[in-house]
């Protein structure tokens, strides 16, 4: 049997105009997560606006500079953003273990892979859509010019590296936080919620050995498994933390009295 060949209009024919839901957040992610996920789809949604008002001709002239201005403005947004919420969540963990804000600082590594990201993001995006002005404009398709599918995926896209990557910024942040109290040379259990949901490759890390933090991979974002400590022994630096902070306390109520 011959099998049809597919126009190539058939590669431009867009139909799905609804862009109403499009610039949201996904709620899996927590609600500092999705503020600074939304900041960055309010960026997109801005040149999007304006790149669709725009005919195939004036696309082909504009799209370049347009999505190298959004690339910038989305780097920037995203790092500060990203920064802030990283460290409001550190010192969350801070709190937890009665160390002072400051005394561990935020991971950062992060910030340039999202960077890395977005640049790649934003490549593909500028020349998905100036192909596809470009052959509008030549004539080449009696569909109507449309850039919204090219827009969702770049939607998708800019969720999963500013998402993601703000997971594992917390992550790590908070294996500093770890090592300060445990050490650096503190073995951890890899461990699992045990249940119907968790999958072959968390399995597989709970069935090794205890490995230092170092050893230890990422989570998946918005993973559900914890490193424990095989030991509860705290670091000598931790230790003199505590002392000092009960030190202060005594003293605060022998003035008080």
């Amino acid at each position: 049997m011959v099998k049809q060949v597919q126009l190539i209009d058939e590669y431009y024919q867009d139909d799905d105009e609804d862009d109403s839901d499009l610039f949201y957040a996904p709620s899996y992610y927590e609600t500092d997560e999705q503020l600074v996920i939304v900041a960055c789809l309010i960026l997109l949604r801005q040149k999007y606006l304006e790149l669709k008002s725009m005919t195939p001709s004036e696309v082909v002239d504009e799209v370049d500079n347009i999505v190298d201005s959004l690339n910038s403005e989305l780097v920037a947004t995203a790092a500060s953003k990203i920064s802030d919420a990283t460290e409001n969540y550190l010192n969350e963990v801070l709190n937890d273990f009665s160390i002072p804000q400051g005394y561990v600082d935020i991971d950062t590594s992060m910030l340039d892979v999202v960077s890395v990201s977005i640049d790649t993001l934003c490549k593909s995006l500028a020349g998905e859509i100036k192909q596809k002005a470009m052959f509008f404009n030549d004539n080449l398709s009696n569909s109507t010019f449309n850039i919204l599918p090219n827009i969702k995926r770049a939607v998708q896209k800019l969720i999963d590296a500013v998402g993601n990557n703000l997971l594992y910024s917390k992550e790590k942040s908070k294996r500093n936080v770890q090592e300060f109290v445990y050490g650096e040379e503190q073995l951890y259990y890899w461990m699992t919620m045990n249940d119907m949901k968790v999958c072959d490759w968390c399995l597989m890390q709970q069935s090794l050995p205890p490995r230092t933090l170092s050893e230890m991979p990422l989570d998946h974002p918005n993973g559900r498994c914890i490193l424990e400590p095989v030991s509860p022994e705290y670091s000598n630096e931790y230790k003199m933390l505590l002392a000092r902070g009960e030190y202060a306390s005594e003293i605060e109520s022998f003035m008080e009295y």
